[in-house]
């Protein structure tokens, strides 16, 4: 990586931590440029405005998740077996790595025509991934709408484990490994349950 280019990334992860922190609106060009230890102009030399730069960090979290999701579950051979490590990489991920937060609830901005539409791909790709990996099952939910709902839920329910650690009392960011794993064991007990109508053995 060349020394424009490690700039750029720089920026872009300075800038996804800043828009988690701070939201995109209480997030100036300034405050990047301060977080990278560069001048305002430096930014500009590499995005036209912050749009641009909210854009780069969505690209870079839908490549990022790709990356350590979809592709370590297409390992898998096994539907259950590509179900359990689905479940176990997306409930650990927002631990290690909140920021792909962003990509959950919506843009965390008002973004072009154009950029809303390739927001909403983004989402669609991933529910679509999500439902073939149910469909793929073979289990109890067969009907298109069982599909698409259970789809949803499976991913929503895995995207918050804040929610899942805070009403076990819990708090989110000091929970312990063990806690996290026998939440995670009673996760994937009930998915695997809920969808393929087997015992899980755990």
């Amino acid at each position: 990586m060349d020394v424009e280019d490690g700039t750029k990334a720089a920026i872009i992860e300075a800038s996804i931590k800043l828009f988690y922190n701070k939201g995109y609106r209480g997030t100036s060009m300034p405050d990047i440029a301060s977080e990278c230890d560069i001048t305002p102009a430096a930014i500009y030399y590499h995005f036209k405005n912050k749009e641009q730069v909210l854009w780069s960090c969505y690209e870079n979290l839908v490549e990022e998740l790709n990356e350590r999701v979809i592709k370590e579950v297409n390992k898998f051979d096994d539907p259950k077996a590509k179900l359990e490590r689905f479940i176990e990489i997306v409930f650990n991920i927002w631990f290690d790595r909140p920021e792909l937060s962003l990509l959950q609830a919506g843009p965390i901005a008002d973004l072009s025509a154009k950029r809303t539409f390739q927001y909403k791909v983004h989402r669609a790709n991933w529910f679509k991934f999500v439902y073939d990996l149910i469909a793929e099952l073979g289990g109890s939910f067969r009907s298109d709408e069982e599909l698409r709902f259970s789809s949803l839920i499976l991913s929503k329910s895995l995207s918050y484990p804040e929610t899942l650690i805070g009403e076990f009392g819990y708090d989110h960011e000091d929970v312990s490994e063990e806690v996290k794993k026998n939440i995670l064991v009673m996760l994937k007990k009930f998915y695997v349950q809920a969808l393929t109508g087997e015992r899980f053995p755990g």
